[in-house]
């Protein structure tokens, strides 16, 4: 029997479901996992674990904190220096998930008696010896345990997995499966598929697919329980594959059909650590850098060797102790490079938070995968680096790069005192402070960004992080924005997250702000505001508020760093002035609209089902009631708003008509309506859809009208036994109760007795009429077209405006109009739309959907989880660093754009792509969209403004603009008259 879930579980886990499944989250509410090593990169790992809500999670350490961990440990401080780093991290991680048992070990659990590992499915190594690794992976492995190593030293990473001989694996790609429609299939020894025209079938070679509703060839047909056949398929093209059989004697294809994907499981056989040491496997990430993994490989090897020898990391740019690595790395293969092997040794003992955080984040979900079998594992190490900051120093003397005895020393290892102060010196602002802002904030706050407390101008500090976000804490935020806890719901984000990064850095300057930036508020970040700034951090989830801010850094030629996640998936863009493209010179193609008559009368997906009952919660719920508040607040305004045949349409005006001279009253009578709309909905509409086509109607070419994708809707017969019926009857009725403020104790009402109202409801049920007009078929019309937005019946109209002007709108109760709300599951909203459109989807012959895929698709919700952001803002926080350098010796092989998705897993890093250049007319010279012309001339005429890029650059004006302004266009005669006027005259003028 399953565990009950707690009252909020799926609140707190909403957006991880939309990751990893209902499946894979219950085996994580099983699972233990052990984590042994409470460095920074350690206590990431954990940190995402625990969000991620395993049963239990046992945290193990024998190492105290020093001031070593500070740079990237962010639950450590100089007041626990000396004390065990797991035992201290603890207190701060238990507050990440309630729903975690979170225990902790000082004990040595890796002498001679493994056997207490047994207890755990998953174990995580950080910063064992190669010995330790060894004997503990012989052990999980001989157990089928998963065992996850991850280390970071300096600009240097790396992850190992083994899961074992075995390990199955659900779900390769955590992606929908995917269903395409059948366009046709051949007669033939290898029969191939054709899709519709218009469709892609986005399937690749090895997949599966079943066949459904296929006419003709019929034995294709998956049938549950007694002909499940399935295919293996070969892709010849986007619009065709081959499914591996002779089809020679079956009857030919005629009509229909849906190919739908088959998530096929597979075994994956891991080679234990001994054995993949002498034969690796890599994950690349940055094709500019293919074969360094495998010197990156010896150089970890002799890294272990040197610390066996030493009892002690190379000391810092130490050249002696370097060279002595390097030898110890030349024994195990002559050809190791080495150089890299030096900068491995000059940075091996200091820590650097973007690494930990990116690594982290990437192991965490390694972590998950071997818990559920969701996704693909790593096969089986995965090495990084990040030298180019090296590149950017601005001094590569070893002095540099000497510690100086504070929380920063590990971190000056790595990029040096310089870098560091232009660091604290920082202005960064960043807009948003959700999942992404959270994580970056706390990198912000191990870097030292905005730490200075120098005065600078206007004695403000010279360093200062500015945030702004006027979004609010949500429980589901919980999951993933790790700076907020659950007495902080309701709070200001951008407050709440600059209160807890004080706490893991007291020096840092922030200043919240609650405001979105867009052009409301440009006086607020103007031009000036800009101008201040080294660096602009986006942290947005949503497009046209990305576009806004990159084209103010585009004006003010700030830098921008780009960010973002979608599930499992995220990416990293780095803009910079005069080098690279701006965030808004790509985009992704728009998704592809669906015709208005698909989802008014031909629906095929339950995406068009769910559209369709968005729309009626919209209908019913928001735009009538709204309309009727108006005409309860003010009835001579809202009839003079109507005159003239325009205004609401006239179904909304009947329905005012009808709620004042039969008002809602009781919550019999909110059942009343529900089944009444039940009626219309789900059965008058139907028959009105079939009277005027036929399920045998056929097209001008003969074929027959109702062929897959459209499918003959059925009418359904309300059946108080059918738990979807009452369901419907259920949220409608408390939908209306609520907007007509109706006290009733939904408790008291059981199913029978709303069973009982709806009964009674039979003899005033309306009855099916048929109506004048054509459906609609064209499936080029995208958007209700303005005939129906028109009262064309204008008898009937000025009937029922007379017949408002006479009512009465204080016998209504005054509505309350409803606001669609995703995440209350208490106000019927995302209910009331999953089953209205499961009785569609019922109609139609389409697989319904439960409540949460509803909801994913009504609130248009990104599936997010700790483990990508964690990796994206720790990559992001990377190239910020390299942008604040601003060094002369920058070049744009230096900064790194990163698409990546962690459930393959994959990682595609690349050199930022070069600033557009285009060429002026007439001349020689090219243009980017960074380059401006500035004219400091306040008293220039239009004409002269015109007249200097005639004679400078001898360019023809043809239309002069301020945003949406047009000052002058040469094609309109009457704005010659305006050349003699001052320029900014007339930009004020049309202002």
């Amino acid at each position: 029997m399953e565990e009950k879930k707690p009252d909020d579980y799926y609140d707190r886990y909403s957006r991880q479901f939309y990751v990893i499944g209902a499946k894979a989250m219950n085996s994580m509410g099983k699972a233990s996992v052990l984590i042994s090593g409470l460095d920074g990169l350690g206590v990431e790992i954990a940190k995402n674990v625990i969000l991620a809500g395993p049963k239990r999670v046992v945290l193990h350490d024998t190492k105290n904190a020093s001031l070593a961990d500070l740079s990237t440990q962010y639950y450590l401080s100089e007041e626990y220096i000396g004390q065990n780093r797991a035992v201290v991290s603890s207190q701060k991680l238990g507050e990440l998930n309630p729903y975690v048992k979170l225990e902790v070990t000082t004990d040595n659990i890796f002498g001679d008696d493994l056997s207490y590992l047994a207890n755990f499915q998953s174990v995580v190594l950080v910063g064992a010896s190669l010995s330790t690794q060894l004997r503990v992976n012989d052990f999980c492995h001989s157990k089928n345990i998963a065992f996850i190593v991850a280390d970071t030293y300096g600009l240097f990473a790396w992850s190992f997995v083994d899961f074992g001989k075995n390990f199955i694996v659900h779900d390769k790609n955590g992606e929908f499966a995917k269903e395409v429609f059948v366009a046709g299939i051949t007669q033939s020894t290898d029969a191939e598929v054709t899709t519709l025209d218009d469709q892609l079938h986005d399937l690749e070679t090895g997949d599966i697919v079943k066949f459904t509703e296929l006419e003709g060839m019929t034995p294709l047909n998956w049938v549950e329980g007694s002909n499940e056949v399935s295919f293996k398929i070969t892709v010849t093209s986007p619009k065709s594959f081959k499914i591996g059989i002779d089809t020679t004697g079956y009857p030919p294809y005629v009509s229909g059909g849906l190919a739908v994907e088959l998530k096929d499981q597979q075994t994956i056989h891991f080679k234990p650590l001994v054995e993949s040491l002498k034969s690796p496997d890599f994950l690349e990430s940055d094709f500019s850098k293919l074969g360094r993994s495998t010197h990156l490989h010896i150089a970890m090897q002799a890294l272990h060797k040197y610390k066996e020898q030493n009892d002690s990391l190379p000391r810092p740019w130490d050249a002696d102790d370097a060279e002595m690595l390097l030898a110890i790395a030349k024994s195990l293969d002559s050809s190791i490079d080495d150089d890299l092997v030096r900068k491995f040794a000059y940075t091996s003992s200091g820590s650097f938070v973007p690494i930990t955080a990116s690594i982290g984040g990437f192991v965490s979900q390694e972590v998950l995968k071997s818990i559920t079998g969701k996704f693909t594992p790593l096969n089986q190490w995965f090495y990084f680096d990040a030298l180019e900051v090296l590149n950017l120093a601005s001094s590569t003397e070893p002095s540099n790069f000497q510690p100086i005895g504070n929380r920063y020393d590990s971190q000056i290892i790595c990029i040096g005192r310089v870098l560091h102060q232009k660091l604290q010196n920082a202005r960064i602002f960043m807009v948003g402070s959700g999942a992404i802002g959270c994580e970056m904030l706390k990198n912000y706050a191990m870097l030292g960004i905005g730490t200075s407390q120098e005065e600078g101008e206007k004695n403000e500090k010279r360093g200062l992080v500015t945030v702004t976000d006027n979004d609010i804490i949500e429980k589901s935020n919980l999951n993933r924005q790790f700076l907020f806890r659950d007495g902080d719901i309701r709070s200001s984000k951008s407050v709440s997250a600059a209160r807890a990064v004080k706490t893991m850095n007291p020096a840092i300057n922030i200043h919240p702000n609650l405001d979105k930036v867009e052009t409301s508020t440009e006086s607020k970040y103007d031009d000036a505001f800009f101008a201040t700034q080294h660096a602009v951090v986006n942290a947005l989830d949503n497009l046209p508020a990305r576009l806004y801010v990159d084209s103010r850094c585009v004006t003010n030629c700030r830098p921008l760093i780009e960010s973002g996640t979608m599930g499992t998936k995220g990416h990293v863009q780095v803009v910079l002035p005069y080098l690279t493209e701006n965030y808004g010179a790509h985009r992704d193609p728009p998704e592809r609209d669906v015709p208005y008559c698909t989802i008014r009368s031909f629906p095929s997906t339950i995406n068009h089902t769910i559209e369709w009952a968005r729309e009626k919660f919209q209908d019913m719920f928001v735009t009538k009631p709204k309309e009727l508040l108006k005409f309860v607040d003010d009835k001579t305004q809202f009839i003079d708003s109507i005159s003239g045949n325009s205004g609401p349409q006239l179904k909304c005006l009947k329905y005012i008509l009808k709620m004042t001279n039969h008002p809602i009253t009781t919550f019999e009578q909110c059942i009343r309506y529900a089944r009444r709309k039940f009626e219309r909905l789900f059965k008058l509409d139907i028959l009105q859809l079939l009277h005027k086509i036929p399920a045998d109607k056929k097209n001008n070419d003969g074929t027959l009208f109702w062929t897959l994708p459209k499918r003959p809707p059925t009418v359904q017969e309300f059946d108080p036994n059918n738990k979807l019926h009452m369901d419907f009857i259920w949220h409608t009725s408390a939908l209306i109760a609520h907007i007509f403020r109706i006290k009733v104790s939904l408790s008291s009402w059981s199913s029978d007795s709303v069973s009982v109202v709806c009964s009674s409801v039979v003899d005033d049920l309306p009855v099916f009429k048929i109506k004048g007009g054509d459906v609609l078929t064209d499936e080029s019309v995208l958007q209700k077209p303005e005939e129906e937005e028109k009262n064309l019946d204008t008898d009937v109209f000025e009937t029922v405006v007379t017949a408002l002007k006479a009512a009465n709108p204080l016998s209504v109760t005054r509505p309350v109009v409803e606001e669609f709300e995703k995440d209350d599951d208490n106000n019927h909203h995302v209910d009331f739309i999953t089953q209205a459109s499961n009785l569609r989807a019922t109609a139609y012959k389409i697989t319904p959907a439960d409540r949460m895929e509803t909801k994913r698709i009504a609130g248009r919700i990104i599936p997010a989880i700790a483990t990508t952001t964690a990796c994206v803002s720790g990559l992001a926080s990377l190239e910020l660093v390299k942008v604040l350098a601003n060094s002369e010796k920058r070049k744009l092989e230096d900064f790194k754009n990163t698409f990546l998705n962690l459930g393959l897993p994959v990682f595609a890093m690349s050199e930022p792509a070069a600033a557009k250049k285009m060429p002026i007319a007439g001349t020689t010279s090219f243009y980017t969209i960074w380059d401006s012309w500035e004219i400091r001339t306040p008293e220039i005429t239009l004409e002269a403004f015109i007249q200097h890029f005639k004679q400078r650059f001898n360019l023809i004006v043809n239309g002069v603009f301020k945003d949406v302004h047009t000052l002058y266009m040469s094609l309109f005669p009457q704005h010659e008259k305006r050349l003699p006027l001052k320029y900014e005259e007339e930009k004020r003028r049309e202002e």
